[in-house]
């Protein structure tokens, strides 16, 4: 395979004869001038030619924008493979994250310090590491297959660093706090849900998915058998939990299963209110109606009390964190304490270890004043 050359007034052009198009069969030419000599022309011609020749070569056809690489993967490969949370949230990444801050790149100009300056971009507007992390996975399954299917010389990803892990400031409320919160929030229609989530450390989807089909009230416990998951356009039942450390059994205290007890007369009050119309989904955590609760509502409801309540502002999901940090004052071990929180031991160790210092010192403080009155009880 050998370059044409052509000198067109006072600059050269060369052609060369691409690969067999695998598709069509065809064979292209590609043409480039504006070389101020023969040689230049040569040179540039010669780069080309051993691209082609080391299997190198990625025609325009092929080159593609990365918005329109992704729109292929996610109906061609995500799709089929993928479940519908799953597919959701990797579609709003894509769509939200991805595609307009790198959208517009060929995939053959798409280098790592490119995505790594994205990476440094996303911590710049405070997401968090661990979503950073989240888009980073997704980022490296998506080029892998582009790679895979011949679309990228080499795989771009091998070469990217796994982006650093970032804590942010982790908040909760102490015992005083959060028992402080219930009350002002019992009555409330959510109230069964905050219960749940400082008293039991559910996650939100957990809370939302329970049944009381998964309620022993005889043995005081709870399983997690169920969650509610929204995406974008419906809320989505999963029968199997996030993973095999979620599918958990919890025990209960008495004030919950008082709570419990409570929410149960209510739902079959409802239940009878309603009649036929009543979507029984055998919910713990419902609408009047029976229906799911959007997770929305939550975090709006959620402001509301702790503004009434005079608490600092927290998150939905730190209430599970203050449930972790109550299970440290408490001085419980730590594997039981990831067991209950249905985690790994590792990933409790990650995430809480940092609180451990402040607990042993509130513990020590508490041991203190339980000497301090017993020998005064004692001179007595």
């Amino acid at each position: 395979m050998k370059g044409y050359f052509i000198q067109r007034g006072k600059t050269w052009t060369y052609r060369i004869d691409l690969p067999i198009d695998q598709k069509t069969g065809k064979r292209k030419q590609k043409s480039k001038g504006g070389f101020p000599t023969k040689k230049k022309a040569q040179e540039d011609c010669a780069i080309e030619l051993a691209k082609i020749a080391n299997g190198d070569y990625i025609t325009d056809e092929q080159d593609i924008t990365l918005d329109e690489y992704l729109k292929v993967w996610l109906t061609t490969y995500a799709k089929p493979n993928y479940k519908p949370t799953s597919l959701d949230t990797a579609t709003f990444m894509i769509e939200a994250r991805i595609i307009p801050a790198l959208g517009q790149l060929k995939l053959s100009k798409i280098t790592p310090i490119i995505i790594e300056q994205f990476y440094e971009k996303l911590h710049a507007a405070e997401y968090s590491s661990e979503y950073i992390s989240n888009i980073h996975s997704l980022i490296r399954r998506t080029l892998r297959q582009a790679y895979k299917w011949d679309m990228m010389k080499y795989n771009v990803m091998e070469k990217v660093n796994t982006p650093k892990k970032r804590r942010k400031t982790m908040e909760f409320w102490n015992l005083e706090e959060w028992n402080h919160f219930l009350k002002v929030a019992h009555g409330h229609v959510h109230f069964i849900f905050y219960s749940l989530a400082l008293r039991a450390g559910m996650r939100k989807a957990e809370v939302s998915g329970l049944r009381w089909s998964d309620i022993d009230f005889e043995k005081k416990t709870l399983t997690i058998l169920q969650t509610v998951v929204k995406t974008r356009n419906a809320l989505i039942f999963q029968d199997t939990a996030k993973t095999d450390n979620s599918q958990r059994v919890i025990e209960m205290d008495k004030y919950l299963i008082e709570e419990l007890k409570e929410r149960r007369k209510q739902v079959i009050a409802k239940k009878l209110e309603y009649g036929p119309s009543y979507k029984d989904h055998d919910l713990v955590f419902c609408y009047e109606d029976g229906g799911a609760v959007k997770p929305k509502r939550l975090t709006e409801s959620m402001d509301v009390l702790t503004r009434k309540a005079g608490l600092k502002k927290i998150r939905v999901h730190d209430l599970r964190h203050t449930h972790a940090s109550f299970l440290l004052w408490l001085g419980i071990n730590p594997k039981v304490a990831a067991e209950r929180m249905g985690m790994s031991i590792q990933m409790f160790n990650e995430r809480y270890s940092h609180l451990l210092p402040t607990m042993q010192r509130e513990a020590v403080d508490h041991i203190e004043l339980a000497l301090e009155n017993y020998k005064k009880a004692e001179q007595k």
